[in-house]
């Protein structure tokens, strides 16, 4: 436990600075938490001799981050397309030159750290840099990716918080087999919070309709814990407890990340189609 009070006592006050000055330190602090998150994901397939490419998996996820940081995502579809042939050809070469047996799963494993780190946490940079418009929010001024990332990490605070605590206090029916601490009670008490806070900040901070403002809420209320589901899979299936321990006594970067890396990209695209 103190471990997790002194983690949150450090690490709070670095991410609000990271997120308030953007630019250069938050996208390197992106980078370092992809590549932490990357290693994380590749050591837990190891456990079960499964391989993640390092050459054509790690280097183009990295890629991507670093093309999102300078708003360059006309290279994402290029670096992609030659990451998966890079793959496949490298899946190849170990099976007729090593002897690396059931090369589609290792093949299938490095196409999933490619798109489940590289192009997810990508897009977080892309999100603090959404635009530079101002908006006035409970007497601070912030950009429009500021705050919009903001609402988010709020958002997504919100799910996991009042689902940890009313699942703890009113849960009895278990909400999913993999999870099996979830109940459905805090399910639903963190989805109803989630909308109330992204749809709160969406309203009054990015001045959207009613309408998009619940679109926004129900987007992240839905995609936060999709995301803490899957990394619950991955574990499982893994045999691991946690990701890693980069952040002492919380876990790795999968583990504190999971929820955003489904509910960043989301709320980006849904920003984009909606016109905010």
């Amino acid at each position: 436990m103190l471990k997790r009070i002194l983690t949150a006592i450090v690490g709070i006050p670095i991410a609000v600075f990271l997120v308030t000055k953007g630019g250069l330190f938050f996208a390197a602090a992106v980078f370092i938490l992809a590549a932490a998150a990357w290693r994380e994901y590749a050591r837990m397939a190891g456990s079960k001799d499964v391989h993640t490419y390092k050459l054509t998996s790690l280097l183009p996820s990295m890629l991507l981050v670093v093309a999102a940081g300078a708003g360059k995502t006309e290279y994402f579809l290029p670096v992609l397309t030659f990451a998966v042939l890079g793959i496949l050809i490298e899946g190849l070469w170990r099976h007729c030159n090593c002897g690396e047996m059931n090369w589609p799963l290792h093949v299938s494993n490095s196409l999933m750290a490619l798109l489940y780190v590289g192009l997810l946490f990508a897009h977080i940079p892309l999100m603090r840099d959404y635009s530079a418009n101002s908006f006035r929010f409970l007497g601070f001024v912030f950009s429009q990716g500021e705050l919009a990332l903001w609402m988010v990490l709020l958002g997504t605070w919100a799910s996991d918080t009042f689902a940890y605590f009313f699942g703890m206090a009113l849960g009895k029916h278990r909400f999913c087999s993999v999870s099996p601490k979830k109940s459905m009670e805090g399910a639903a008490a963190g989805f109803v919070f989630s909308i109330a806070v992204t749809a709160g900040i969406a309203y009054h901070g990015l001045h959207t309709g009613l309408v998009s403002a619940l679109i926004l809420g129900l987007t992240v209320a839905f995609f936060a814990p999709v995301g803490d589901l899957i990394e619950s899979i991955l574990k499982r299936s893994f045999e691991i407890k946690d990701s890693g321990n980069f952040f002492p006594g919380h876990g790795g970067v999968l583990d504190r990340f999971d929820s955003l890396l489904f509910a960043v990209p989301a709320v980006y695209y849904v920003m984009k189609f909606m016109g905010i």
